[in-house]
């Protein structure tokens, strides 16, 4: 099952770190699966040059797997 996870938007990298630490300090390890920032690259033209940059599919979301299969 997938949950997903309000962040204020721009922090998802800084929350998935945080909320790794908790679970790893609370030894939950096996009740967490993968969690996941759903992003994409991007080829962007800037000043007729091309440049790849990651954009994110939802911006202030991410999602975290639990561990039971």
């Amino acid at each position: 099952m997938v949950h997903a996870v309000h962040t204020y938007s721009g922090h998802e990298n800084k929350a998935r770190l945080a909320l790794l630490d908790r679970v790893k300090n609370a030894g939950l390890e096996a009740k967490f699966g993968e969690i996941l920032i759903p992003t994409e690259s991007v080829i962007e033209l800037v000043k007729g040059q091309k440049r790849t940059t990651t954009r994110k599919f939802y911006p202030g979301y991410m999602f975290v797997q639990d561990g039971s299969r």
